[in-house]
């Protein structure tokens, strides 16, 4: 049952994403090209973030409590399931999910897509960028399982900054298309093999974060709660988000 657990969650946070991203997109305000780092626009980690224990580099997606090289998730059950509910491209056989720490004001989501099961061959990347993260006030005597979470945690608030996509197959533009379906990516610009950022509306995110450690594990962890756009979260959900640094 855990397992079954942890593969909605992964799958819903990822679904997550795609929708609200997809939402956003619609009221872009501007589209770039320019040079980017392999791994997109807003995928460089540097800066640390002050107002929680070790907020810095990059963390990667938790699965089963798996910690993987590189964050490279090639689970065939995940995969699979990830296919058949139109989360990632078709010909994915392998991704990662990451948060980036940009800068000691910035993060970004970022999920890539690969076409083998060691996560080498690149089909496509979705990055959402953040600006303006700024953490607040502490809450205590805080509970949540599958895994433990932290009895604390603190407020954090940030405003969306940017998305930037790139599509280096056609299953993967294909899909890139299906997604954003209500507003035609070729009029921003969209082409297979350039990055596509577009820049959001600034709207405002609020949840709750914690670093900490899970039993059996060295590496620091990172848990956020699924954001808002008005209300902190109280507590610790199921829809918690879990990552873990390399």
């Amino acid at each position: 049952m855990k397992n079954k657990i942890s593969l909605l969650v992964l799958i819903c946070s990822v679904a997550v994403i795609i929708v609200s991203c997809a939402k956003k997109e619609e009221s872009t305000t501007a589209a770039t090209a320019a040079a980017v780092p392999a791994g997109g626009s807003g995928s460089t980690a540097s800066g640390t973030v002050s107002g929680i224990d070790d907020l810095t580099g990059t963390f990667h997606m938790s699965w089963f409590g798996q910690e993987p090289s590189g964050g490279c998730i090639d689970n065939s059950t995940a995969v699979a399931a990830m296919v058949t509910l139109k989360a990632v491209p078709s010909d994915t056989s392998s991704f990662k999910k990451q948060m980036i720490i940009s800068s000691s004001t910035t993060f970004t989501e970022s999920i890539k897509y690969y076409s083998d099961a060691s996560c080498s061959t690149i089909t496509g990347y979705m990055n959402v960028g953040y600006k303006n993260i700024s953490v607040g006030d502490s809450l205590s005597g805080l509970g949540g399982s599958s895994p433990t979470k932290p009895t604390t945690a603190k407020k954090v608030s940030w405003n969306d900054d940017f998305l930037a996509l790139k599509s280096n197959t056609d299953s993967t533009t294909t899909w890139f298309n299906s997604v954003f379906s209500y507003s035609s990516l070729s009029t921003l610009g969209f082409a297979q093999g350039t990055e596509l950022k577009v820049t959001n509306d600034p709207d405002t995110n609020v949840s709750i974060w914690e670093t900490g450690t899970l039993s059996g594990s060295s590496k620091t962890y990172l848990f956020t709660e699924r954001d808002s756009a008005s209300t902190y979260p109280d507590n610790w959900t199921s829809n918690a988000s879990v990552w873990w640094q390399e």
